[in-house]
């Protein structure tokens, strides 16, 4: 896709009862940049350094800014593109912004059907996978350029657009996915919390995230993979960033669902479905300098955590593992990205070698 209108916008929280306080626009023909817009209002600049729409004025009612974004949009019409479109696009149509029926596409989703094999496709991850010296500081204008290389550099020439599903048609929704037999590898493995008040029963969400592999929880802990949000989602979304799990719309949960079952279609079976998202076997590079070393994983998350043990115990030949945050006798520390850790720097003073995930993700996929 070489024509789309990338998108960023910070809105302090994740309903959309906190406004919208920037938003940034690249305009890209051709692949190449041709427009780059940033609709925001400088409330106290001393704050702007902090990210997160931090000394910007609430905009979200602001008529003039709005006719900036429409402009654009009426101007080009080309897709909007984001990352993890869901979130954007609901704040934008919930004020306005862009018309409910507009094609936005999901950079996320983009990214894992070009590079598959990758332990996380959050941005900064993939700013440190792809090897991108640019910081990602949460203030608009500068995450959307971020995303531009990202999105260079992965060359994604998959590009499925967003599913939107209303509540009056949720019904519908449900009774394609109740038909759909079998087993499901959608969310195989992943414990899922849900949140917040949503116009989509609940209960429902909770059957359908079931029917498709997932164990659904009541409450945050280590152990969650993902939290799905409606409105006000409350202690249970600061939680989830405290323990950094991911989060998620109720909007990307469906279409997260709905890109794997083919709801025109009924009588898919749950068999085929999971054939379409089983991965291929992965062939791993051998990593000589881990082969016969003692490996500490205790600084990965959770999810990663299994996977990365796996790799190196069946892959890598390594003489043992260990997870625990105190251990130094080890040979090598794999870590997880962009964190400053006690033990990494004993670890800098006792001469071990750290190798961070992303850096681990490239050495075994080279």
């Amino acid at each position: 896709m070489k024509n789309m209108i990338l998108v960023d916008i910070e809105t302090m929280d994740f309903s959309v009862d906190t406004g919208i306080y920037e938003i940034a626009l690249l305009v890209i023909e051709d692949g190449e940049i041709v427009l780059t817009k940033h609709i925001a209002e400088v409330e106290d600049e001393s704050l702007i350094h902090l990210g997160m729409g931090q000394g910007y004025a609430n905009i979200c009612e602001n008529e003039s800014k709005k006719r900036q974004f429409q402009e654009i949009m009426n101007t080009y019409k080309y897709p909007v593109v984001a990352h993890n479109v869901a979130f954007d696009r609901k704040f934008l149509v919930h004020y306005g912004w862009l018309e409910e029926d507009y094609e936005c596409f999901d950079s996320v989703r983009a990214i894992k059907y070009a590079n598959p094999d990758l332990f996380s496709y959050s941005l900064d991850y993939l700013m440190s996978f792809y090897g991108i010296d640019r910081p990602i500081t949460h203030i608009a204008i500068e995450d959307v350029k971020a995303l531009y290389e990202v999105i260079r550099m992965a060359s994604p020439t998959t590009w499925i657009p967003l599913y939107k599903v209303s509540p009056k048609k949720f019904k519908s929704f449900i009774e394609a996915t109740a038909c759909v037999e079998g087993n499901s590898t959608i969310f195989e493995g992943k414990r899922m919390v849900f949140t917040g008040a949503s116009p989509f029963p609940r209960v429902l969400m909770k059957e359908i995230a079931t029917k498709c592999g997932a164990t659904v929880t009541g409450s945050v802990s280590t152990k969650t993979d993902l939290l799905i949000c409606g409105e006000n989602p409350g202690s249970k979304l600061d939680k989830a960033k405290e323990l950094e799990v991911e989060i998620q719309t109720d909007e990307w949960f469906i279409d997260a669902i709905s890109k794997e079952i083919n709801l025109s279609t009924a009588t898919i079976t749950r068999r085929s479905v999971a054939a379409s998202v089983t991965k291929e076997v992965v062939s791993y590079r051998k990593i000589p300098e881990l082969e016969g070393k003692f490996v500490n994983i205790a600084l990965l998350p959770n999810r990663a955590q299994s996977e990365v043990e796996d790799i190196l115990v069946n892959h890598m030949g390594v003489s043992g593992l260990n997870k625990g945050t105190t251990g130094h006798k080890v040979d090598v520390i794999i870590h997880r990205d962009n964190r400053e850790y006690e033990l990494l720097k004993k670890a800098k003073e006792m001469q071990i070698k750290t190798i961070s995930l992303s850096q681990f993700n490239r050495m075994i996929l080279n």
